[in-house]
């Protein structure tokens, strides 16, 4: 058989062996598959398949709520773990978004959480007792694949876990599925040989971001309350952009990331980041407090030893804050419906009595040319190893390096020396707009777009400008959906019309939106930013922003 065809068979029985696992009573008819609507985020509470009790559970977006059920009896593990089980097998039919799944694990292991509830007299094992975390297949869980997109790494059997997942399952957490990343890691969207295509739920057309994507897609169907994703230039906040949901992509060394596969092992001029994916601010704030709490510096040597800050968190709630606010990155003008909504945003801040600046963009190009310059330093080398171990040829777009991009260690050292440098400044100029703000201080943070455009196709050239920044300076960023595609207010302009094309982003950009129609459903999310190891002050930020938007809201 030739290489072609091996890795080719290989593939399709991953996938075969996958929706064998998902048991015959959790299976989607033939009429609704053949029938589903472009939006199908309704279908797992139609379909029949989830009891009223499993609607009860997975609609509850709050941790802390859901949590407190199981700890005062009125849910199982079992219960709670079963319900979300059944809906994560129903988020795959309908957009492709698990890598494993391991039922029989989980139910196990939610057995075990019930017998020690009811032999301690009402005792839980942790603040996560019974709650079903997924995980974004780069992360390893004991007796469990670890593939991570690619065809050669199948049969890569873990024996131990990442310790991430150790400090999850120690807080009493249920694990029982991984989600699809796409080949590489580097790919704003979730595609590969291994597992084709995941889509985004609420609009079939469209893709479901990336590299985090099969979190995004999963968690917008509510077949996860959280899962944990990785973003080294977007990826955790380009899927809950488009998924309308939000995501945490906190400053290097604040989650640990050890023991979890990767690519690129050993670039650490821009270090991937691990960060929660989710359904509420609130879960955000949950989650990266218990985790610190586990004090994961003392397992992993790249987390810092910084406990939760509820003095930061409380900076991030002043009476008067001042945002920057960002509207083009110098690449890609947005569109009209990211526009909408980076106008609701300053409308509502505004109005509830807290300043906004306009933020300087004009270096922000310098910026992306380093991200490029150190992602793609090895020359592809990195990639090409993991590919050539089943002989699966690259996937279209991947963000790697080639001959022409290769560096020396001395010119790699030229580029992380002109990085510290433009870092350097740019704290200048951060701290220099205490000189034009009404508060004496600072911006306290910065409103920005994620994405040009609200969503985009699967094959998109994508501009990471606006979420780049805070990979290349490791800033703090929370993501939190502002608006819904409107198919009125989001008409093509004359304005954007005739916009000056900045780039072959920009083309691509307004290419792409031919109108509100094509983003129908979408939701667009809108990031904040703060300083480097403020995600305390993020995730404030981001939530005097949803009140503010809600605020507005209710005085229409």
């Amino acid at each position: 058989m030739s290489s072609i065809n091996m890795w080719k068979e290989k593939a399709i029985r991953k996938r075969t062996s996958l929706l064998g696992l998902i048991p015959n009573e959790w299976r989607l008819s033939e009429s609704i598959l053949k029938s589903l609507p472009k939006d199908c985020t309704r279908v797992p509470s139609q379909c029949g398949i989830l009891s009223k009790l499993d609607l009860e559970i997975t609609e509850i977006d709050d941790i802390d709520e859901l949590a407190s059920h199981i700890a005062n009896g009125r849910y199982t593990a079992v219960q709670v773990t079963e319900a979300y089980c059944k809906r994560a097998a129903i988020a795959h039919q309908l957009t492709n978004c698990l890598a494993e799944i391991f039922f029989e694990q989980a139910f196990n292991r939610a057995r075990s959480l019930d017998d020690y509830f009811i032999s301690t007299g009402g005792k839980t094992m942790g603040p996560l007792h019974g709650i079903p975390i997924s995980f974004k297949d780069q992360f390893n869980i004991k007796g469990v694949e670890t593939a991570m997109g690619y065809v050669g790494y199948l049969g890569d059997i873990m024996e131990y876990n990442s310790i991430l997942v150790d400090c999850i399952l120690s807080l009493g957490a249920v694990v029982y599925v991984k989600t699809a990343a796409p080949q590489t890691i580097m790919l704003p969207e979730t595609r590969s040989n291994l597992l084709g295509v995941t889509i985004n739920p609420r609009n079939r057309e469209l893709s479901c971001g990336g590299s985090s994507g099969g979190e995004g897609s999963l968690v917008a169907l509510k077949g996860s309350i959280c899962g944990f994703g990785t973003d080294i230039g977007g990826s955790v906040r380009i899927p809950a952009a488009v998924n309308g949901i939000y995501g945490l992509r906190p400053s290097d060394g604040r989650i640990p990331y050890g023991l979890a596969k990767n690519s690129l092992e050993g670039q650490e001029s821009v270090p991937s980041v691990v960060g929660p994916i989710t359904r509420s601010l609130a879960n955000i704030r949950t989650i990266l407090k218990l985790i610190t709490e586990v004090k994961p510096w003392l397992v992993d040597p790249k987390v810092h030893n910084i406990p939760w800050r509820e003095n930061m968190y409380k900076e991030g709630q002043s009476s008067k804050l001042c945002f920057g606010i960002i509207r083009f990155d110098g690449l890609a003008h947005l569109s009209p419906p990211v526009q909408r909504a980076i106008d609701i945003a300053v409308a509502a801040v505004r109005k509830v009595g807290h300043e906004v600046i306009e933020w300087d963009t004009s270096d922000h190009l310098q910026a992306m040319i380093m991200l490029s310059q150190m992602s793609t330093a090895d020359g592809g080398k990195d990639v090409q190893v993991a590919l050539d171990l089943s002989g699966e040829p690259k996937q279209p777009g991947v963000f790697v390096g080639s001959k022409n991009t290769e560096l020396s260690v001395y010119e790699y050292w030229q580029v992380n020396a002109a990085r510290t440098k433009y870092a350097t400044e740019y704290l200048t100029k951060w701290n220099k707009t205490s000189e034009i703000t009404s508060t004496g201080r600072p911006v306290d943070g910065i409103i920005s777009p994620v994405i040009p455009l609200p969503a985009y196709p699967t094959g998109f050239k994508l501009d990471l400008g606006y979420s780049g920044i805070a990979n290349i300076l490791q800033l703090s960023s929370v993501v939190l959906p502002v608006t819904r595609v409107d198919l009125k207010l989001d008409q093509i302009t004359d304005e954007y019309r005739n916009i000056d094309l900045a780039s072959e982003y920009d083309r691509a950009t307004k290419d792409a939106y031919k109108g509100p129609e094509v983003f129908e459903n979408i939701i667009v999310g809108l990031q904040v930013i703060c300083r480097r190891l403020e995600e305390e002050k993020a995730i404030s930020m981001a939530m005097v922003l949803e009140q503010a938007l809600q605020f507005s809201w209710s005085k229409l």
